[in-house]
């Protein structure tokens, strides 16, 4: 089952080992955007792809941002993206991007691991109708993946989903305890920074920053500042990178919470005054 809900027709499944020529699909590729920075892994997707499609036009990028800047220049019919702290960037916002018909891009697939309940949650709220495991499944797998992306299906990896049937009744769920605006603090105070700052980030109060610290040491189980750290880094709230602290899906989580302050926010900040002064 989809972790959305059914999907039909198509499911993660075994195929034959050879390449079925393609039965006229509902949308051809005829253009396709690979976001992956290792290039010898993106030059194997790309000779995959064009067994599939041999007249389409295949463009590789190693960054986020340079996915972006193609975006901006020319549509494609499907984007083919790994995730992860080596992307340069959030690709979960550039995936949040491409939905919609508005999009530059008309369908994804997303490879991704088993791994991370939170990074794949989010892939699903997106809607992203394709996420491959391909540390399970084989090169004729992914080929059945793209086939049923341009006929319009769905096709998620049978182990994406046992991973996430698995998490959603363990403590790889925890962000299903907090609320929206607790999330949204977490992802920054996560890096260890203090109220002071995360306040300035946020644009609320120190004083709600601090009440929502300790509603977050309550529901976590957590005594120090330490220990909160730890917690947003193994649940994915946070990375630290070569690069710098990074926050997947934080674009997301802020645009869902709409700038709307919870009771208690609204209540500190009529007795402390705006930024708590």
């Amino acid at each position: 089952m989809h972790p959305n809900g059914p999907i039909n027709p198509v499911r993660s499944h075994p195929v034959p080992d050879r390449i079925l020529p393609l039965r006229h699909p509902v949308h051809p590729m005829s253009a396709i955007l690979i976001l992956k920075p290792d290039t010898l892994y993106a030059e194997i997707l790309r000779q995959r792809l064009l067994t599939v499609y041999p007249g389409a036009r295949i463009e590789s990028v190693a960054t986020v941002g340079a996915a972006q800047e193609r975006l901006q220049a020319a549509r494609y019919d499907l984007l083919v993206t790994g995730v992860g702290p080596q992307l340069g960037g959030d690709v979960l916002d550039l995936l949040s991007a491409c939905q919609g018909t508005a999009s530059r891009v008309r369908r994804s697939l997303v490879i991704a691991s088993p791994n991370d309940y939170r990074e794949l949650s989010t892939l699903r709220l997106l809607g992203v109708p394709a996420v491959f495991d391909s540390s399970t499944e084989s090169p004729e797998q992914f080929t059945a993946a793209v086939r049923a992306v341009a006929d319009g299906k769905c096709y998620w990896s049978a182990s994406i989903l046992a991973f996430m049937q698995r998490s959603r009744a363990t403590s790889n769920a925890l962000f299903a305890l907090l609320t929206n605006f607790e999330q949204v603090v977490l992802s920054v105070i996560g890096d260890g920074c203090d109220d002071v700052v995360a306040a300035e980030e946020l644009g609320v109060t120190v004083a709600t920053v601090s009440a929502v610290r300790r509603g977050l040491h309550r529901k976590l189980g957590v005594q120090h500042r330490g220990e909160l750290v730890r917690v947003a880094a193994q649940q994915g709230f946070i990375r630290f990178t070569p690069a710098g602290v990074e926050r997947p899906g934080f674009g997301l989580l802020r645009a869902s919470y709409h700038g709307r302050r919870p009771k208690t926010a609204a209540a500190n900040e009529v007795a402390v005054g705006p930024s708590g002064k």
